[in-house]
């Protein structure tokens, strides 16, 4: 009986620790049943469409949405932000007020924590265990960074006081923190990235990149991947610079599969040598590209494959755009990937198709 009682208490703080409630809560708020696609949304700005576990999240200036492959509302979760920033990750949907004080982290079918603070947010994170962080400016420092375990609590604290730190990534194990951001130091253009081993509580490296503008940061297995407006660079935990790649022109798009293919639409559509996208692999190496005569509005990495949103179609193409194919579908104007379909804007509303 005690090994039996011992058994229960073991699996309820593991499932605690895990946030299995949560999972079972949107486990079953994916097998309601409805009438399917279109969905009619109403007239607020869709901001962002995110693919979520079992549906997608439409988030527009007033509220986040979410829905099942059905087309029924599993949740919906209504905010008064300026500029809402949606972040999804392990059943979970992190949505702050970039410049406010507030946010929210959802799962499909309620709020499991919501908060202000002093100090005007500048950006966020989110991994599959549950691990949080904010940045926020104000009090003392040019920027701060708090890191919070799937249950709330604090359990990283980073001050900054030579940069704004507003790309933020989190490794899988939520035991490394990338932060990074415009440098103001030395009065010069300039970002940084600070590599922080959270359970030593030390800096473990910080690279400066002069000139340049920090656009994402994606932890890929134990590395660092730091895209700029003029290139790529794969950094060690340590801070050691692997491999590089530079652009020819600022991106107008970038997406980055999570095995850490990389991929970068550069150029003008105005112009005669138009868009080039350009696939990378995971050592920055440029293994293909296709050129296009019309505006990239979106890139997404999906598994092997990538998603070219422009203005006139949708195309999709293999790991490394050695072919490329026109969906034949115009008028999208957003699109979300999650396994073999996608979810998308239209003027008839919210569409799912099936690849």
């Amino acid at each position: 009986m005690l090994a039996v009682l011992a058994a229960v208490g073991l699996l309820f703080f593991a499932g605690r620790q895990l946030g299995w409630g949560s999972h079972f809560s949107n486990l079953a708020a994916s097998l309601r049943g409805g009438g399917g696609f279109p969905v009619t949304l109403d007239r607020q700005e869709v901001r962002q469409l995110l693919g979520v576990k079992g549906g997608v999240a439409v988030c527009t200036q007033g509220s986040v949405t979410v829905y099942n492959t059905g087309g029924v509302v599993t949740g919906e979760f209504p905010h008064s932000y300026n500029t809402p920033i949606s972040v999804y990750s392990g059943g979970r949907l992190l949505t702050y007020d970039l410049g406010g004080t507030d946010w929210m982290l959802t799962n499909k079918t309620k709020t499991l924590q919501s908060g202000t603070g002093q100090g005007l947010l500048l950006g966020g994170a989110l991994n599959d265990k549950g691990t949080m962080a904010l940045s926020r400016r104000g009090g003392g420092y040019l920027s701060t960074v708090t890191v919070y375990n799937a249950r709330g609590e604090e359990i990283f604290l980073l001050d900054s006081n030579d940069s704004y730190l507003t790309v933020l990534a989190l490794d899988e194990k939520g035991t490394a923190l990338a932060a990074g951001g415009v440098l103001a130091r030395g009065g010069a253009l300039g970002c940084t990235v600070k590599l922080h081993d959270m359970t030593g509580r030390r800096q473990a490296a910080e690279v400066t990149m002069p000139g340049e503008l920090l656009l994402r940061l994606q932890w890929v297995e134990e590395n660092l991947l730091a895209v700029t407006d003029q290139g790529a660079r794969l950094i060690a935990p340590e801070g050691t610079v692997l491999a590089e790649a530079r652009f020819a022109a600022p991106p107008s798009a970038v997406a980055i599969s999570e095995g850490g293919l990389l991929y970068a639409a550069c150029g003008d559509s105005r112009q005669s040598e138009g868009v080039t996208v350009t696939a990378y692999d995971s050592g920055l190496n440029a293994v293909g590209s296709t050129p296009l005569t019309r505006r990239v509005l979106s890139l997404h990495a999906e598994k092997n494959r990538v998603f070219i949103l422009t203005e006139e179609s949708l195309l999709l193409g293999d790991a490394a755009l050695a072919e490329v194919t026109d969906r034949g579908e115009e008028g999208l104007q957003q699109i979300a990937p999650w396994q073999n379909s996608y979810y998308c804007i239209t003027d008839e509303g919210l569409m799912r198709q099936r690849l």
